[in-house]
């Protein structure tokens, strides 16, 4: 596979969202959540260890600390303020099986600002559990202080 179309399936795979289930103080909802990583470092690989962007399950899932950056739409945030924001954060991968490629777990932390002129900020710590070669996932993050939106569970999907 020539490196443009590698290219181009990764930026089409990059658009399907990971749906989200939203809970926060007496509401329930739902959202939609990306993620790119503009760095990875994979301590569980010889071979390039150091990724940008375009990064193999194997690197990840294998024993890895990467550098994330997700949009989010999560409902719904209170007083008609916008229900986007954005994280910005560390991971760490560890395998459970298989080098990680059967069952791997992870643990983050992150930042967070809400869209809109009054914008909140603030952070979060994150848990997920990652099987079929990474492909799929459940990630629970929570943050105290993101009101209506404390806590959220994603169905994480990445076939890149």
């Amino acid at each position: 596979m020539s490196p443009a179309v590698a290219v181009g399936i990764w930026s089409v795979a990059q658009l399907i969202p990971s749906p989200l289930l939203v809970v926060g103080k007496e509401h329930v909802g739902g959202g939609v959540r990306w993620q790119l990583t503009p760095l990875l470092y994979s301590f569980g690989i010889a071979e390039r260890p150091v990724r940008s962007f375009l990064v193999s399950p194997i690197a990840r899932h294998s024993g890895s600390v990467e550098l994330h950056v997700s949009p989010e739409w999560a409902c719904c945030a209170p007083d008609e303020r916008s229900s986007w924001l954005v994280r910005a954060g560390l991971r760490l991968y560890l395998p459970l099986l298989e080098h990680g490629e059967k069952l791997s777990w992870s643990v983050g932390a992150s930042y967070y600002r809400t869209a809109g002129a009054r914008g909140d900020n603030g952070g979060s710590a994150d848990l997920g559990l990652f099987t079929f070669h990474g492909a799929f996932g459940l990630n629970v993050t929570v943050s105290p202080w993101l009101t209506r939106r404390e806590v959220i569970t994603a169905l994480t999907i990445r076939l890149f």
